[in-house]
């Protein structure tokens, strides 16, 4: 299949009332062949070839360094499969692949954007492991220290290894498995700004250009299904995926013309499955059915927010779903912030960090971790000193501080 990326304008409708329902159709192409990257405030979708790329980084946080397989397949193809090689050494020949079994295969887990199949072989008792490499405190950087096997869809079996991140670099190399033809490249982590990921095929050697203006994603990938009562299998299933930044919450079960957001409002995730692909499901008699009570609010990176209501589904003759798209009025204003200095010492740290900003006023202070989650939120008095949670873990955190009209970040290292 040609590579390449298509850029097109959906054609909506409005009725006439208080907030427009526009009606836009995503594909996912026949035999789902490609994937839809969907804008809401335009309605605007980039198609990719699902061949277009292969692997792909994270530039989520400050402290992030997820890298990911591409999972999409049309149902009449084979998906890019990632396997632990049998050795960490790069330079020794791999010459036996009856031993990479679908069995042993590496899956992003789509539990978050900042670990991908790649990192999935980390200790998670180790902060400092990211399963393809460990960060090392002294010189912040990340050292590669795995290497990988990688089944092109075509059936061919190349070895792959990320040699390490730092300076605002992922730097990684491939080669075939006797380690002929190997290619050394790297990719600027901020190549599609903040909250986005950087896909790159190793057929062409090249970064393929995503727009990061995209809020969700139609796309095959791969989750663990209940075949049996108790027994999960991974099949490749055909959803939607927030993109990074974006959060969505579920109303299930409801009247879709009368639903109120504000109810579900303390309930929005960025987990990129929280849409999914659980709307519709298939009757044998009848066809794609579509979840007639389900009502999706979508919280872009800016603070717009949308109702969805999938309307229609062809399955895989075109692939498409018919979404109605309402965006919600909303009186919340949105205060520029200005960006001020922090410093933070001793760093790592393991029950109290002093913190310095050119400011001294009453703020609010919040520590995250590297999953997003907040493990203190505090007012307090911008430089006065912080005690970390008595049962704090060891790891990775980012220091929030928010003042009047200012806010202020800074990683550090817990060690306990």
């Amino acid at each position: 299949m040609k590579q390449g990326l298509i850029l097109f304008f959906i054609i909506t409708f409005s009725n006439i009332g208080l907030q427009a329902q526009l009606y836009d159709e995503v594909s996912s192409g026949a035999q789902y062949s490609q994937q839809a990257y969907y804008n809401l405030s335009t309605g605007a979708v980039q198609v990719v070839s699902n061949d277009a790329w292969d692997i792909a980084f994270s530039n989520i946080g400050q402290t992030d360094a997820g890298v990911f397989i591409n999972e999409s397949a049309s149902l009449s193809a084979s998906p890019v499969k990632l396997f632990l090689a049998p050795t960490t050494d790069w330079n020794q020949p791999i010459t036996d692949i009856s031993i990479f079994y679908d069995s042993l295969q590496l899956y992003n887990k789509e539990a978050n954007w900042t670990d991908g199949a790649f990192n999935e072989v980390k200790n998670p008792n180790d902060p400092f492991d990211y399963g393809w490499g460990k960060y090392n405190p002294q010189n912040h950087q990340i050292v590669g220290d795995k290497v990988y096997v990688v089944k092109k869809r075509n059936g061919e079996f190349v070895k792959l290894k990320v040699d390490s991140y730092r300076g605002g670099y992922y730097y990684f190399r491939y080669a075939q498995l006797d380690n002929s033809n190997e290619v050394i490249d790297s990719v600027a982590r901020t190549t599609n700004g903040v909250n986005s990921i950087v896909h790159y095929s190793l057929d062409s050697k090249k970064i393929v250009n995503i727009s990061n203006d995209y809020d969700l994603v139609f796309l095959r990938y791969i989750t663990p299904l209940e075949d049996t009562p108790g027994v999960f299998l991974d099949y490749s299933v055909t959803g939607f995926l927030l993109a990074p930044g974006t959060q969505a919450v579920v109303a299930d079960g409801v009247d879709v013309s009368t639903v109120n957001e504000e109810d579900y409002a303390s309930g929005y995730s960025s987990a990129p499955t929280t849409i999914g692909h659980e709307w519709k499901s298939y009757d044998f008699t009848s066809g794609w059915i579509i979840d007639e009570d389900r009502a999706n609010f979508v919280k872009t990176k800016n603070g717009d927010k949308y109702k969805l209501v999938f309307v229609d589904f062809s399955g895989s003759g075109t692939g498409t779903v018919t979404v109605e798209r309402t965006k919600l009025a909303t009186n919340k204003v949105q205060k520029s912030m200005k960006i001020v200095d922090m410093q933070c010492f001793p760093n790592p740290v393991s029950d109290v960090i002093n913190i310095h900003v050119p400011k001294n006023e009453q703020v609010l202070v919040r520590l995250m971790n590297s999953l997003g989650q907040t493990v203190l939120s505090k007012e307090s008095n911008s430089n006065q000193p912080i005690h970390l949670p008595a049962n704090i873990e060891s790891g990775i955190y980012r220091i929030i501080m928010d003042g009047r009209d200012w806010r202020a970040t800074h990683s550090i290292v817990v060690l306990n």
